[in-house]
């Protein structure tokens, strides 16, 4: 099933049950999703009623491409989990088992680490709205920057619940550093935003 054009109510009512996914890195990518469409809302508030572009202009056209990145991420977390979870049905000690683990273990690594890029980026489109926008839209590009950051951090759990196992000491350290990099970048960016939004 395709969860990105599922309706609102359907998404959630599968959230909330027992079944496996969506899960929280699909949920993740949800948040980064209406992020990123908040900053495309807060962009095209900031264009004049005759169509003449606004000090935000530019931002429309990533903005509604990391929505669409955010969408695809929902389907692609779901993928990557439940290609895992079917592998957790294998022999523990068979060695094609063990690299076909393996395998899933890393692609539902990378899944939520691209979430945390993509939210990194709508973060930082937020910022320039917070920078940049009239004052009747500041609100909404406040949301957008406390949605990526939540979507980001949501991610985050999901990588971090996945690197131990992972076997390859060398992969299982550079994505823990690119995570770690992305949640750092985040958090200072949020203070920065925080400031910006009190004034």
């Amino acid at each position: 099933m395709n969860e990105s054009s599922s309706t609102i109510d359907d998404f959630l009512t599968r959230l909330a049950s027992r079944a496996g996914t969506p899960g929280g890195g699909a949920a993740s990518a949800l948040v980064g999703a209406i992020s990123a469409a908040l900053c495309g809302m807060v962009g095209r508030l900031n264009d004049k009623k005759d169509g003449t572009p606004g000090s935000l202009h530019g931002s429309i056209t990533t903005a509604d491409a990391l929505m669409d990145d955010m969408k695809r991420l929902i389907d692609e977390d779901i993928r990557a989990f439940n290609r895992l979870s079917e592998t957790w049905k294998l022999p523990a000690d068979d060695p094609a088992a063990r690299t076909v683990r393996q395998t899933a273990t890393l692609e539902a690594t990378e899944s939520p680490l691209e979430i945390m890029s993509k939210a990194l980026f709508v973060m930082k489109l937020a910022a320039i709205g917070l920078e940049k926008s009239k004052k009747n839209c500041i609100s909404d590009a406040g949301v957008a920057a406390i949605l990526s950051h939540a979507a980001l951090e949501g991610a985050r759990l999901n990588v971090l619940i996945n690197l131990p196992a992972i076997e390859d000491a060398a992969r299982r350290e550079e994505l823990r550093s690119r995570c770690e990099s992305l949640h750092v970048s985040a958090a200072a960016l949020r203070r920065e935003m925080d400031t910006a939004e009190r004034c």
